[in-house]
């Protein structure tokens, strides 16, 4: 994919006039310096012939072997299904649509993982809309949608309803464009939180196993950061809107820069 995303801060135009979407996945692991942590990786993808591509392998994959679902942990507890995961990998990170951009927040207790979330959401929220321009947001639901592929209005009192007011917070703040269209995805129906899941395991396995090699197939396409946006719940009048770091980024950077040099050392 090169530098597709590079200077991307030129685009003005909406999501009705944009190829680029944005599909959300988590992941929840311990990391033995940082202690406990919360991620969130987004699939940015253009809606290109190579991306419609990667669905269609995506697809007969998922319909051969995992009854018609990408889901990386279920697959790397097999020899077969890891085979099947690096293949997947592969062909992502050798896709010409898809870059990424992942955020972590640590340390929390077990008590503290919506909160976590809710700082994950918020500064992946403003970097993909000043950043990237994207417009249009769909995170893997956390309740359940039944035959439903997404939900754009959940009920109050669900765990996607608390997506839905950090990033209405945020709107109202003038953080993220009030344009920024947010909804909730049935994982068994979107291509596009496959590919966010396999990244974010891969995400998640690198931070916590301090192993770059989890990185290589994604590193040039990835940018990932320590989240240290407050959403506007945490805030109070003329409070710092902004977390201190726990030296997480230049972690996370130094595993990236790592993978960097040897995906260049195998090509």
């Amino acid at each position: 994919m090169g530098n597709l995303f590079v200077g991307c801060h030129r685009y003005t135009r909406y999501v009705f006039e944009s190829p680029f979407i944005a599909f959300i996945d988590e992941t929840v692991r311990n990391d033995s310096i940082h202690g406990r942590f919360y991620a969130l990786v987004a699939a940015i993808v253009n809606r290109n012939p190579d991306y419609a591509a990667l669905v269609r392998l995506m697809h007969h994959v998922a319909s051969q072997q995992y009854s018609g679902i990408i889901h990386a942990t279920d697959m790397a507890r097999s020899e077969a299904g890891r085979a099947d995961l690096s293949s997947i990998e592969h062909k992502i990170g050798n896709n010409g649509a898809v870059a990424f951009f992942a955020v972590a927040h640590s340390p929390f207790a077990s008590g503290g993982e919506e909160e976590a979330r809710q700082r994950c959401v918020a500064d992946l929220a403003v970097g993909l809309t000043s950043a990237y321009r994207v417009r249009s947001v769909i995170l893997d639901s956390r309740d359940p949608l039944g035959n439903a592929s997404q939900s754009t209005i959940p009920k109050r009192g669900t765990r996607n309803f608390e997506d839905l007011v950090t990033i209405d917070g945020l709107k109202g703040i003038g953080e993220v464009p009030k344009e920024l269209n947010i909804s909730h995805g049935n994982d068994r129906l979107m291509p596009g939180l496959w590919i966010a899941d396999v990244a974010a395991y891969s995400v998640g396995h690198s931070i916590a196993d301090r192993d770059p090699s989890r990185l290589v197939w994604i590193a040039p396409h990835l940018y990932i950061r320590e989240a240290l946006t407050l959403p506007v719940s945490e805030r109070v009048s003329g409070s710092r809107s902004m977390l201190p770091s726990t030296g997480m980024s230049v972690y996370m950077e130094t595993l990236l820069n790592r993978a960097k040099a040897m995906r260049q050392e195998r090509t």
